[in-house]
């Protein structure tokens, strides 16, 4: 009986607590999702030894991104990977697709697109 009497005391103000903490929660959760644009410079990685990358058709991308605006008003380019894996490779032209999942973010934020779609590389034998 006693715990039942404590919790009856000041009623009032744990109810407004109850509801401050329910439209705070609302309010979270319900905030929009935005979309921005980054310029980030393109890493290729896993270039196999004896070959080297003589000609690249872009060494920036575009990374189209979305999340909160409390999240993206964080972000900069700086945090931002996009890196291209070369390791299967071979000598002479090649076009390699450029995927959302060649992209790191900070949590909290999807790729949603990269675009170029597809890099346009030269690889030469090392001399």
């Amino acid at each position: 009986m006693a715990l039942l009497a404590r919790l009856a005391e000041h009623w009032q103000l744990k109810l407004l607590s109850l509801a401050f903490a329910v439209g705070l929660w609302m309010f979270v959760a319900s905030e929009e999702q935005f979309d921005a644009r980054y310029t980030v410079p393109l890493e290729l990685v896993s270039v196999p030894s004896g070959l080297e990358v003589t000609a690249l058709a872009s060494e920036m991308v575009d990374v189209r991104v979305r999340g909160r605006r409390s999240v993206l008003a964080r972000v900069n380019e700086r945090d931002f990977r996009a890196r291209l894996s070369l390791a299967d490779a071979q000598p002479g032209e090649a076009a390699v697709a450029l995927l959302p999942q060649h992209v790191t973010a900070p949590g909290g934020v999807a790729v949603v697109g990269v675009t170029p779609g597809r890099v346009k590389l030269t690889l030469v034998v090392r001399q």
